[in-house]
């Protein structure tokens, strides 16, 4: 054990010696919203703009560019590398999910199940992009070849879409609550 103490001390001390610089970027579209960020294979950095309606690009250096999404406020949300060397994003209002490669071309696809609101995606290990159903209760599938298959959460009504009394939650959307058995609002913002 005193081994494990004076590595763990010895690393404390290192990194109280080391300066973190913090440079920020300003994004181009005012109040833009940038959201999820993901690391291109062009090793730039990848984000969306949740109220800007567009994706952005930014390399370490700081040369940002700015891809506007084609379907109006689709309000895009999540964002991940592909196997295929694109970049993957969910379009929550535009119920759809967007493939952009590394030159800015954007292709949609719509998900099959109306008013999903399609919100995180993640490559898996099957060389597909898996996507959640925020109120579609669903869990979706989409190949590089743009083929969405949607496979049911087993839990019914697991989210639902309210609005409480007073302000709602960021970018005007309604708070999101989880069902209770008692039919009550439990807000998660």
């Amino acid at each position: 054990m005193p081994s494990i103490a004076a590595a763990l001390l010895t690393i404390a001390t290192s990194l109280q010696a080391q300066q973190i610089a913090v440079a920020e970027y300003a994004v181009p579209t005012a109040a833009a919203g940038p959201n999820e960020i993901a690391m291109g294979p062009d090793g730039a950095l990848w984000f969306t703009e949740f109220s800007g309606n567009k994706v952005g690009r930014i390399t370490t250096a700081g040369s940002l560019r700015e891809f506007p999404v084609p379907t109006a406020r689709s309000i895009p949300d999540g964002m991940t590398a592909g196997p295929d060397g694109a970049l993957w994003f969910t379009e929550f209002s535009g119920n759809k999910v967007g493939r952009i490669t590394t030159a800015g071309t954007i292709t949609e696809y719509r998900v099959p199940t109306p008013a999903s609101n399609p919100a995180e995606i993640a490559p898996g290990p099957d060389g597909a992009l898996w996507f959640t159903e925020y109120s579609g209760n669903k869990i979706g599938r989409i190949t590089t070849a743009g083929v969405i298959a949607e496979y049911p959460v087993p839990t019914p009504a697991s989210l639902r879409m309210a609005s409480p009394p007073g302000p709602t939650a960021r970018c005007g959307l309604p708070n999101i609550m989880p069902a209770r058995s008692d039919a009550s609002p439990l807000p998660v913002w």
